[in-house]
């Protein structure tokens, strides 16, 4: 089971229904360029409910005549949900297809484009979000309260989808971990993916507790708001003013052998606390060979924007910076 991860604004202002329909939770994601439109690769601009990233991938490799390997998308969209994000086919010297408006089942082609490049993991910058959240019962002031917060700071906790139904990613990553069972590529990626927020997310709980998650302690790595350029500083006022204005935020471990930076003094014990609470989990990583990486622990909401639907419906849309979660916001907010 996933634990109920302490939240940093309080207990919820009520409960609410979040995904009650596929539509009430639209993801797009953002970019920082659009595509050429000349080039060997096909880009495609897709709308998808009710499938996962991987299968519509598939579903492309298939109608383009391409191994799944010809087929790239940059983020991991969740499959109960609407969302918008770009797929590209490398499809060189193969005859052109018809892309534009083509519908499959729960997907389809709302943009075709051609572009030079291949569209590579991670190139996005972010993701809008849209979200109702339906027949809410509880403090319709306090909602609106924590709304407005959330757009000044929330703990960036991995969402529990990182961990499958029930944790049960976490489960076959420890049960992969004690055996000598080899895996395909995907399910190796996503049980490493889940170890490594397991671990991120119990050092965010206890700084949380701590009500250290938003400020500095001694021996801190910060990543800068825009970039998330990792670099070390000795606590000044001027790191004080950076934290307050939201421009820097303090850093957890992504579990991997040593990096290039390093952790000190009372951060650095802090986590050795939490890492010897998972033996098995830190040494199944380190024989991956994963390398430590920083992730901020706290994410800021931008463009925060919030209506009633009805007397029960809270609408809200923003955005997120890429590899953070919507369902961690909803959290500081609601019960669902």
């Amino acid at each position: 089971m996933i634990p109920d991860w302490p939240r940093a604004l309080g207990g919820p202002a009520g409960q609410a229904q979040l995904k009650f329909n596929n539509d009430d939770f639209i993801v797009e994601e953002l970019f920082e360029f659009e595509p050429s439109d000349d080039g060997e690769f096909d880009w495609l601009w897709i709308e998808k409910s009710g499938d996962s990233t991987d299968y519509v991938a598939r579903a492309i490799a298939r109608e383009a005549g391409v191994t799944t390997k010809a087929v790239t998308y940059s983020g991991l969209k969740d499959r109960h949900a609407l969302t918008r994000q770009w797929f590209c086919v490398h499809r060189a010297g193969k005859p052109a297809l018809e892309w534009q408006d083509k519908i499959s089942g729960n997907w389809r082609v709302l943009k075709a484009c051609r572009h030079r490049q291949k569209l590579r993991r991670g190139s996005h910058r972010g993701n809008h979000f849209t979200l109702s959240l339906r027949d809410f019962v509880g403090d319709k002031t306090l909602l609106e309260v924590r709304a407005d917060a959330v757009a000044q700071g929330f703990p960036n906790y991995f969402g529990e989808q990182r961990f499958g139904r029930d944790g049960g990613n976490i489960t076959a990553c420890r049960d992969w971990f004690g055996s000598a069972k080899q895996l395909g590529r995907f399910e190796k990626s996503m049980y490493l993916s889940s170890a490594r927020a397991w671990l991120f997310n119990q050092l965010l709980a206890a700084r949380v507790d701590a009500d250290s998650w938003c400020s500095a302690l001694d021996g801190e790595l910060f990543a800068l708001r825009d970039s998330g350029s990792i670099f070390s500083e000795p606590l000044n006022a001027d790191i004080f003013s950076r934290l307050e204005l939201g421009d820097i935020h303090p850093t957890g471990p992504l579990f991997g052998g040593a990096g290039k930076t390093c952790v000190m003094a009372d951060v650095a014990k802090l986590e050795a606390q939490i890492f010897g609470r998972e033996p098995e989990l830190c040494d199944g990583l380190l024989r991956s060979g994963l390398k430590m990486e920083r992730r901020s622990l706290r994410v800021l909401a931008k463009n925060m924007h919030w209506h009633w639907a009805d007397e029960q419906t809270f609408c809200l849309s923003f955005s997120l910076p890429r590899g953070c979660f919507a369902t961690a916001l909803v959290r500081e907010l609601i019960e669902y």
